[in-house]
C-alpha cells in the first residue's frame, strides 16, 4: 500500500519563529515515514497544501491513502485546507475531515459544544481582536484570577501565559492581540494535573487511556511552550478509580462524535485534587512520535511504536473500505 505523508515546517512559510510552535520538524516526519515502512507500506513524503496542489494539478499524486499532519498558517481554517483538497478529488485520507478540524481549532466554540454536552469547561470568556481597551477591561471582571491566556486558533502551547492579576492580563492580551492579530481566549486556571486522553476509534472497542506527565510536580504546573519544544518529559499512564476513569471517557466518545472525529484524536483536560474534569481543547491532528501518549497507550495494549501507528492506518481503511497490507 503507498501512503502519502501529507506535512508542513516553519521553514515552508515565512514567518517569526518565536510565536508559532504548531509545526512538526523534519525529523520527525522521517521518523514517522520510518515506522510506517518497517511494517511494510510505501511511503511518499508529499509537503504542505502548495505542494500538494502542484501534484494534483500534474495528476502525479499516486498514493492509495494520505496521512494528514499539516497545519497550515493564517486562516482559521488552516488545518481543514488538505481534508478539503483531497475531497475535491476523492482521495482518500486518514483522520478527521476539514469541518472537524477547523471546528476543534476554534477553542473557545469548542468549549461552547462540550458544555452543550454537559462536559465541564473553565470559565472562559472571548477577546475579539476588534475590541477596545474598555471592552476588555470589563470582560475580564467576569473572571476569577489566575487566568490563562490563549491565541484562540493556535496550538501547541504558542502564545499561552498565564496571569494572576488584570494589569498583567491587559498588558498580555494587547500584546498576543499585536502579535497574533486574532481573539484571544481567556479562562480561568484550573488548578490540577495535565490530563491528555488519546483516543483510537477502533470499532466496536476503542483504545484509549488517561495521561499525565513526569515532571508535574505541583497543581498550578502546566505543560508550556517551552516544555513542550525542549523539556525532558515522559508520558505516563494515569491511574484512576473506575467512577473517574469512566467520566472521562464518557466525555471523550461524547466528544470524539459531535465533532465528526476520524480514526483517531487527542483530548486534552485538567484533572482537580477532588477529581473533578475540566475539558481543555480536543485536537483530530495530533502528532505521533516516540513516547507520545499515543505510543505509552498503544504500548499498554501491546503494540509497538509502528504497530500503534500502523493500527491508526487500519481504522481509516477499515472506514474508507480500503483493503490493508
Amino acid at each position: 500500500m503507498r501512503i502519502g505523508i501529507a506535512y508542513d515546517t516553519k521553514d515552508m512559510y515565512s514567518i517569526s519563529r518565536d510565536i508559532h510552535n504548531d509545526f512538526a520538524d523534519k525529523q520527525s516526519i522521517l521518523a514517522l515515514q520510518n515506522e510506517l515502512e518497517k511494517v511494510g507500506y510505501e511511503v511518499t513524503l508529499l509537503g504542505n497544501a502548495q505542494n500538494i496542489i502542484e501534484l494534483l494539478k500534474n495528476n502525479s499524486l499516486s498514493c492509495d491513502i494520505i496521512y494528514n499532519t499539516v497545519e497550515g498558517i493564517s486562516s482559521r481554517n488552516r488545518e481543514g485546507i488538505i481534508p478539503a483538497l483531497l475531497e475535491a478529488y476523492n482521495i482518500p485520507y486518514i483522520g478527521t475531515d476539514s469541518f472537524g478540524l477547523s471546528l476543534s481549532l476554534n477553542k473557545y466554540l469548542m468549549k461552547v459544544v462540550a458544555q452543550h454536552y454537559g462536559i465541564q469547561t473553565p470559565k472562559s470568556i472571548l477577546i475579539y481582536y476588534s475590541n477596545v481597551y474598555d471592552d476588555i477591561n470589563t470582560k475580564l471582571n467576569d473572571l476569577n484570577f489566575p487566568i490563562i491566556l490563549k491565541p484562540n486558533f493556535e496550538g501547541n502551547s504558542s502564545g499561552i501565559s498565564v496571569c494572576y492579576d488584570k494589569a498583567n492580563a491587559l498588558e498580555q492580551i494587547s500584546r498576543l492581540l499585536a502579535s497574533y492579530q486574532t481573539d484571544i481566549l481567556c479562562e480561568e486556571f484550573i488548578f490540577g494535573k495535565e490530563i491528555t486522553v488519546p483516543y483510537i476509534d477502533t470499532t466496536p472497542n476503542a483504545i484509549w487511556d488517561v495521561t499525565t506527565v513526569d515532571v508535574q510536580k505541583s497543581d498550578d504546573f502546566w505543560l508550556d511552550a517551552n516544555w513542550k519544544l525542549y523539556g525532558d518529559y515522559r508520558n505516563i499512564i494515569m491511574e484512576l478509580d473506575n467512577k473517574t476513569k469512566d467520566a472521562f471517557e464518557s466525555s471523550v466518545k461524547i466528544l470524539f462524535k459531535v465533532i465528526g472525529c476520524r480514526d483517531f484524536c487527542r483530548f486534552d483536560f485538567r484533572l482537580t485534587s477532588n477529581n473533578s474534569i475540566y475539558f481543555i481543547e480536543a485536537n483530530p491532528l495530533p502528532a505521533l512520535f516516540k513516547g507520545g501518549s499515543f505510543d505509552i497507550v498503544g504500548e499498554r495494549n501491546g503494540y509497538t511504536y509502528a504497530e500503534t501507528i500502523q493500527l491508526i492506518v487500519d481504522t481509516a481503511c477499515k472506514r474508507l473500505s480500503i483493503p490493508k497490507i
